[in-house]
């Protein structure tokens, strides 16, 4: 078992535990090789001595494992959520999706329009915000048993739980709405910002590569469409060569400030 003390509760009852072990066993073996007479005399005063060496050593070793977990909690978090958006990374998505419970999931890869158009007139720094923003939105939109990480660049994957393939487009399709609505913040600016989805149903933990190949075509499709869409996977349409996406970038729309 092992042993984690995450509060300072914790620390004050690790303390008193090996405290009472301490002078339960300071007791047993004065018990089991002193005379009763030697015993008896001895009992309290060396309990007293062993408690007052015992307690403050517990305390401090009990701080210094408090640090030790709490330093271990921040590294899991590092290597488990993005840096910059908070969610989690692509590692944490696959192990959280395999240890779900059976039933019917759709998987939604969302990926931000015209992101190098954000990067080229407002800067990285402004384009980490906007990404920041984003994944917020995203996070924010979605239900609690809901999975959202972020594979990387500005594309984004969220694993819905319990859905139909219906109402798993619908549930893109609001999240395409909302996050149109709400535009982001660039230097202190409204900025409009869009993402276009891809769904496809996930059969399985197992079919999790399925999956996100053929969300990855509807993605495309949306692209290709005209992008602010959700488009879910469609058998045939979207198994043959796909159209290129438009190149051009639409110019992105800066929100009136009154």
């Amino acid at each position: 078992m092992k042993l984690r003390l995450k509060t300072r509760n914790d620390v004050w009852l690790f303390a008193l535990a090996v405290s009472a072990a301490a002078a339960l066993g300071s007791l047993g073996l004065r018990f089991l090789f002193l005379p009763p007479d030697l015993f008896l005399r001895t009992a309290l005063p060396g309990t007293v001595v062993v408690l007052i060496l015992a307690a403050p050593i517990a305390v401090v070793v009990g701080g210094r494992l408090r640090r030790a977990e709490g330093l271990t909690a921040q590294l899991e978090h590092a290597l488990s959520h993005d840096p910059l958006t908070g969610l989690g990374t692509r590692a944490r998505f696959h192990a959280r999706v395999a240890a779900l419970p059976p039933g019917p999931k759709v998987l939604a890869v969302a990926d931000i329009d015209h992101f190098k158009a954000v990067n080229d007139r407002y800067g990285h720094p402004a384009g980490d915000s906007a990404l920041w923003q984003v994944a917020q939105a995203l996070r924010r939109n979605c239900r609690q048993g809901d999975v959202v990480a972020r594979f990387g660049g500005e594309e984004f994957v969220i694993l819905l739980q319990d859905v139909t393939p219906l109402q798993g487009y619908r549930a893109a399709a609001r999240l395409c709405r909302r996050i149109r609505e709400e535009p982001v913040v660039l230097d202190g600016q409204p900025v409009r910002i869009t993402v276009s989805f891809g769904l496809a149903p996930l059969e399985g933990p197992d079919g999790i590569e399925t999956a996100m190949r053929r969300a990855d075509r509807a993605l495309y499709r949306a692209k290709a469409d005209g992008r602010d869409r959700a488009c879910a996977y469609q058998p045939g349409v979207d198994d043959g060569p796909q159209p290129p996406a438009p190149a051009q970038p639409l110019p992105i729309n800066r929100e009136s400030n009154g």
